[in-house]
């Protein structure tokens, strides 16, 4: 380890997001100091060394190391990455990631007042203001939909499923030590928690919630993909399976059998949730409207069978066009 590289932070892309990466540079280009603390590592998940171009955005004071990896998936990006890091901690952000001059130095000074925690620091992750224009997009930023820090305490400690690896830092021996991402998780889909779930089996990690440490997630997520999402999170658990059994049964021991549970909830909210759906549809077009927090969430729990339909549905490998048409 280099003594003076306190961090490295692991950025996995690939070809075709080079100007969602650019951002995400100019925003580590703004932090102003501790420049010789921090270090930037990008794994492109192909061959191709295109979006290493957009590093030189980087003041020349920043270390920056460009990787290129044949596709594996972000698991295995990031693990070429770490390979790599120097620093005593990596930050994990995705590409899509918008960060501002108060970030880095914000995970930087949690590690130098712990730099032997048994804690992964997870900043606060929100929405860029032009992408809640809509209902749909209150209902994203202001719920459980995508991420669950609103049901989390500022320095509260969490287990392994708060794992998520979008501004989140932790010791890179402690990464190691448990074998790092399993390579077998092909998309950017559990990855992340079942390394947390690995952490917090053998050394006890926990996960600790400082909102005070900002990013965005720069990514549109409309509803018709929102559930195609959670139809793939589900095919991705039934892979996890065959990866971590121990994981999986933990996580997703509920499920029995995914098949006679999609039957019943289409059974039960079938016509419900179509309508629902077109409510959403509806509610994704640009509006001035705001809708009160306690109607969000109660679209939020009304939405839950028809996330778990397309998640069993996943799950029992029917593909999402047919599931979608079948109610």
């Amino acid at each position: 380890m280099d003594d003076t590289c306190e961090l490295s932070l692991i950025i996995p892309t690939c070809p075709n997001r080079t100007a969602k990466l650019r951002t995400l540079l100019d925003g580590i280009a703004a932090t102003k100091s501790d420049h010789d603390r921090f270090e930037v590592i990008v794994a492109v998940d192909d061959l191709d060394d295109t979006p290493l171009d957009v590093l030189s955005a980087l003041p020349s004071s920043i270390a920056r190391t460009g990787l290129t990896q044949s596709h594996t998936g972000p698991a295995g990006a990031r693990n070429h990455a770490i390979r790599h890091a120097r620093g005593g901690w990596v930050l994990f952000f995705d590409d899509d990631a918008i960060v501002d001059a108060g970030t880095i130095p914000g995970h930087l000074q949690r590690i130098r007042h712990d730099p032997a925690a048994r804690t992964a620091f997870l900043g606060r992750v929100d929405w860029p203001a032009e992408q809640i224009r809509s209902p749909w997009g209150q209902l994203l930023a202001g719920t459980s939909m995508i991420f669950f820090a609103r049901r989390m305490q500022p320095g509260g400690a969490y287990p392994f499923r708060h794992f998520c690896t979008s501004n989140l830092s932790v010791r890179r021996d402690w990464v190691r030590e448990v074998g790092g991402f399993d390579d077998g998780f092909p998309y950017a889909l559990h990855e992340d928690i079942e390394l947390g779930w690995r952490l917090e089996r053998a050394l006890g990690m926990q996960v600790r919630y400082e909102p005070e440490i900002r990013s965005w997630h720069d990514h549109e997520i409309l509803p018709r993909a929102y559930f195609q999402r959670e139809h793939q999170a589900g095919h991705v658990a039934r892979l996890a399976k065959q990866l971590n059994r121990a994981f999986h049964d933990e996580v997703w021991g509920w499920l029995v059998d995914p098949v006679q549970t999609l039957d019943t909830l289409s059974g039960l909210f079938g016509r419900t949730g179509r309508q629902l759906y077109a409510m959403l549809e509806r509610w994704s077009e640009p509006s001035d409207e705001r809708v009160s927090p306690d109607s969000l969430e109660a679209v939020y729990l009304a939405h839950l069978p028809l996330k778990r339909m397309a998640f069993c549905a996943g799950y029992a490998d029917r593909p999402f066009n047919e599931f979608w048409e079948s109610f």
